[in-house]
């Protein structure tokens, strides 16, 4: 009779199981006697060196990834269909980017600065009603513009 009980045994420096007749081919590495010592000391921190890094925003829409899972994608603002319409009507081309508080804006001064051509007559125009007028328009196509590339860049598109 078999002097040994059905299990695991160490044989030939390997942890091998015996089925109580002969060894299996199931076999094992021992288990490490004793854990490694700790470190005395932890390892050294590299320095730590301040350095610019310049932002640049996540992909979201333009690549063809949206911003989370179920995002919905936004459209492209195209810069110079913003600026035609601002030249149109000052204002209006920031009104199509989202900026309305400032669509609104240029779209007064301008009305403003044409009130006052028309009350005032030919007499001020030179010197209230037509640069204000003239200023509003610029500057409302400037801003349509650049609020339509700055969408862009945001939602991640190239322009």
């Amino acid at each position: 009779m078999n002097e040994h009980a059905p299990g695991w045994y160490e044989h030939e420096g390997e942890r091998r199981y015996w089925d109580g007749s002969q060894w299996t081919h199931s076999s094992s590495t021992p288990a490490a006697s004793t854990p490694p010592p700790p470190l005395a000391t932890p390892p050294p921190t590299p320095p730590v060196t301040s350095q610019v890094v310049p932002y640049a925003p996540p992909p979201m829409y333009g690549s063809g990834q949206p911003p989370y899972p179920g995002g919905i994608p936004v459209a492209r603002k195209e810069p110079a269909i913003a600026l035609v319409v601002s030249f149109l009507i000052p204002g209006v081309g920031s009104m199509m980017n989202g900026d309305v508080g400032a669509g609104v804006g240029f779209l007064g001064l301008y009305i403003f600065g044409l009130v006052l051509v028309i009350c005032l007559g030919w007499i001020l125009i030179g010197f209230i009603g037509l640069p204000i007028m003239l200023v509003a328009w610029g500057w409302s196509m400037y801003h349509a513009y650049q609020g339509a590339v700055d969408f862009n860049r945001r939602a991640g598109y190239q322009n």
